[in-house]
């Protein structure tokens, strides 16, 4: 079924999102499941032929050594050949229909995660530093992040570059390449799942720790080995012609005198030889994954800059080097296979002559791991950014702009970790560069301060936003003062934590000229005087030094400082409802300073009497 069928942005959008996804993507599993079920009957009836043709070329070849033994050798190499080409293309169908399932299982991670579950790719932990600037008081990595909300990379460059989006600041023409990258990749949204389903099943693969693969050791007799590849059809046609002219005997004792020729030849290298092919081991297995990526990705054709550039930045031109290396390491891996051990060293030192094979494989691709891991890496960011806009079809990329002054504009701005969130206006300029939010408990000042910060983030990255329009500058550097928390660990009380990150926010009034500071109800491990005093310095600290700050507060008394600098302070308040004893909330920000609230009645409904 083609694209448009599923577009869910050409007129077929109805008023109800997430049941429009959980349709959309219940299609697209039907449709693959569908797919499966014709590739598994096909595998089946390969392999019956294969076991067919296994009994009839016996049977074959018993009656042709009944008529003329030089017929039956050449039957044999004909019919090893027939049977080496059908194995061949079992193998293709089997890896379609591995990837099939893979395919599926994308899917419904994604029809999962608009039916609200949780994402199966990496959540960013990792990166996780409950020191930096914003990234834990705005949820940036971790369980239910935007990391996690953004992320579908496999590949540790991948998830590199997502971290990196969201933790640094890009000029304008660098955002809008990726929201361009991230529109083209939205217009081939089944390219893209395709994609993700190549990688999917990447887990801390050893590949990625080969930056630059490490050139194989020097090993003795190494010219008589180069020699092999050609010698070893010459050794296998004598053994063949002892069989045929001088009998059973003497042909067994030439094929164990190769034999132990081959396996010295292996013994007196295995010293060297053998951590290096434990270093190596495995990686057909991953390499095969990124061959199919990169096929994909070669396949197709792309118009905006990062998507070109990381199509160019492939070191492939003609044959792809990535089926070569895979080869080579398969055939290493196959080594410790004791039943082929036999036929593989039967000719030739087997895993020595795919070690200097190796060799001028690494001399012809010095630099391939770290270009292809780019490359993939810059795919997987963008088509992560993609897959959020497809599943958010009324999320709008925002307008990024170079400019000397703060500035952010914002209709129906809604938090993009809850999904049911109130959208608000909001405007930030130098006209409230201090704005203050008041509030009754619960009616969603720490959520408000979150959702601009998450959405400049997203932004910064070259996502989409929860809102109706996003227009902001870039340079904003943000500071968030919200979960303070004291340390065991660190002999640190909640208010020595509080002190060193007022000293932080300080600093970046300083050094910052588009600081952005989000605080939540600062000072609250000292007295009530002492916090009004610290927070009353702290707000006049940021009117003198022009910085830019959204201050959530329960203390009326801060908010006569709007009074005070009428052109640089604005005040803002969200308000409940109460009827019948039960608390309402309409999670709208308003102009103002809030005159109730509710920290009584919440006390008294669970049983203090206040």
């Amino acid at each position: 079924m083609s694209l448009n069928h599923y577009d869910l942005n050409n007129g077929n959008f109805t008023p109800n999102l997430k049941k429009s996804m959980i349709k959309y993507y219940t299609e697209r599993l039907a449709d693959e499941v569908s797919a499966l079920k014709i590739l598994e009957e096909k595998n089946n009836n390969i392999s019956n032929l294969r076991l067919a043709a296994i009994i009839l070329g016996a049977v074959l070849l018993y009656f042709l050594f009944k008529t003329s033994a030089l017929i039956a050798f050449s039957a044999i190499l004909l019919i090893l050949a027939g049977f080496y080409f059908l194995v061949k293309y079992h193998e293709k169908i089997q890896d379609e229909v591995e990837l099939k399932k893979v395919l599926i299982s994308v899917l419904k991670n994604e029809k999962g995660i608009v039916n609200g579950e949780s994402n199966q790719y990496a959540d960013g932990q990792k990166y996780y530093s409950e020191k930096h600037d914003y990234s834990s008081d705005l949820d940036v990595f971790g369980h239910f992040s935007l990391f996690h909300l953004l992320n579908r990379a496999k590949t540790q460059m991948g998830q590199f570059k997502i971290a990196q989006s969201l933790l640094n600041t890009e000029p304008s023409h660098a955002i809008n390449e990726r929201q361009a990258a991230s529109k083209e990749l939205k217009g081939k949204t089944i390219w893209s799942q395709s994609f993700q389903a190549t990688l999917f099943e990447l887990s801390n693969s050893p590949v990625e720790e080969l930056k630059q693969l490490a050139e194989p050791p020097k090993i003795k007799l190494e010219g008589l080995i180069k020699f092999y590849a050609y010698l070893k059809w010459v050794f296998a046609m004598a053994v063949i012609a002892v069989f045929y002219f001088y009998g059973l005997t003497n042909g067994i004792t030439a094929l164990i005198i190769l034999l132990a020729i081959n396996f010295s030849l292996v013994g007196i290298n295995k010293k060297v030889t053998e951590p290096y092919f434990w270093k190596i081991k495995g990686l057909s297995r991953d390499m095969a994954k990124y061959k199919t990526a990169t096929q994909l990705i070669l396949a197709e054709k792309w118009s905006s800059k990062l998507l070109q550039d990381a199509f160019n930045r492939l070191p492939i031109s003609g044959k792809n080097p990535i089926e070569e290396f895979e080869l080579i390491s398969k055939k290493i891996d196959m080594k410790n296979n004791q039943f082929a051990a036999f036929f593989l060293y039967a000719f030739s030192p087997f895993d020595l002559v795919q070690l200097v094979n190796l060799r001028k494989w690494v001399h012809e691709n010095p630099d391939f791991f770290e270009q292809i891991f780019e490359a993939i890496g810059t795919f997987e960011q963008l088509t992560s950014l993609a897959t959020l806009a497809y599943n958010n079809p009324t999320w709008e990329y925002p307008e990024v702009i170079d400019a000397e002054i703060l500035k952010i504009a914002a209709q129906s701005l809604g938090h993009p970790l809850m999904l049911d969130s109130i959208p608000n206006d909001f405007a930030l300029d130098k006209k409230n560069r201090l704005s203050l939010i008041t509030g009754s408990n619960m009616s969603g000042k720490s959520t408000f301060l979150r959702t601009l910060g998450s959405n400049v983030l997203l932004a910064y990255a070259g996502a989409p936003v929860f809102a109706k329009s996003f227009q902001l500058n870039t340079g904003i550097k943000l500071y968030a003062y919200m979960r303070i928390k004291d340390s065991l660990e660190q002999n640190s009380s909640t208010f020595k934590a509080e002190i060193d990150r007022i000293k932080i926010l300080l600093d970046a009034m300083d050094a910052e000229p588009m600081a952005l500071l989000l605080v939540d109800e600062m000072l609250r491990g000292t007295n009530s005087e002492d916090k009004l005093k610290g927070s009353l310095a702290f707000l006049e600290r940021v009117i003198k030094s022009n910085s830019y700050a959204l201050v959530a507060t329960h203390d009326l008394r801060m908010t006569e400082i709007a009074d005070k600098y009428p052109k640089e302070s604005k005040n803002y308040y969200f308000e409940y409802d109460a009827k019948d004893g039960e608390l309402t909330f309409d999670y709208k920000l308003k102009p103002g300073v809030c005159q109730s609230f509710n920290a009584s009645e919440l006390l008294r409904s669970v049983g203090l009497d206040v």
